[in-house]
């Protein structure tokens, strides 16, 4: 499972986790974990409205 290593690299390098997973306190899912060491974390409709993608 790559989730930690990308996690990490957000961390270490300050970017941003795209993950379609849900924040569910208490579970180890992606956004939570990223919000716990206050990492940015979004999905991909996030994503394209930070970017300003228009289609």
């Amino acid at each position: 499972m790559a989730d930690p290593f990308i996690i990490a690299c957000a961390k270490i390098k300050d970017g941003c986790v795209i993950t379609e997973e849900a924040l569910k306190p208490n579970a180890a899912k992606i956004p939570t974990v990223c919000q716990h060491f206050s990492i940015d974390c979004t999905n991909v409709q996030g994503l394209m409205e930070r970017e300003g993608w228009q289609f």
